[in-house]
């Protein structure tokens, strides 16, 4: 007879949670369904991120709210991440935000986009994190500003030169 074998109570895998976004119009990226969930150790973010501009963008710098539905704000993370998305396209993404803890099931997540860089241009949220805030309390009148920097950190990408000269012409053959 075979020795007995232990079961062990499992908790059943998280669901993935939505994400409310918010959308700053003249950013030129925007994230479509943002999804949260848990996996062994750490939280992840999947998304799918669309560049309405004409410029590669390599990164973003993005804001997470956790808010209790007390309304009390209870996480605030922020954190960087490289995207790789062509001009006027969209591609899915996973992003690992670093989440101490666990997140109340009652809470509603919110997301931001504070920081867009591109090949060549930075743009920036300004005062992202109380426009953010202030979308979470219900507050959807607020228009934000961005800010365009030219981006002197990435090299833009640049096309093998062009010659415009005539090539010389083929050294003539001795006979």
């Amino acid at each position: 007879m075979p020795a007995p074998t232990r079961v062990r109570a499992q908790t059943p895998p998280e669901l993935p949670r939505p994400v409310l976004f918010f959308d700053v119009l003249d950013l030129p990226a925007r994230i479509d369904e943002p999804r949260l969930k848990k996996n062994t150790n750490q939280y992840v973010l999947s998304c799918a991120l669309a560049n309405r501009s004409g410029e590669q963008l390599v990164g973003l710098r993005l804001t997470l709210l956790v808010v209790e539905s007390s309304g009390k704000l209870r996480t605030r993370v922020s954190w960087n991440e490289a995207a790789t998305v062509p001009a006027y396209s969209i591609k899915t993404f996973e992003f690992n935000p670093i989440i101490k803890g666990e997140i109340n099931s009652s809470a509603t997540l919110f997301l931001g986009i504070d920081e867009v860089i591109g090949r060549e241009t930075i743009w920036r949220t300004v005062d992202s994190d109380r426009l953010l805030r202030a979308y979470a309390r219900g507050q959807h009148d607020l228009i934000p500003k961005v800010q365009t920097l030219i981006n002197k950190f990435d090299p833009p990408r640049m096309a093998a030169p062009v010659s415009l000269r005539k090539p010389p012409p083929p050294p003539e053959k001795k006979q």
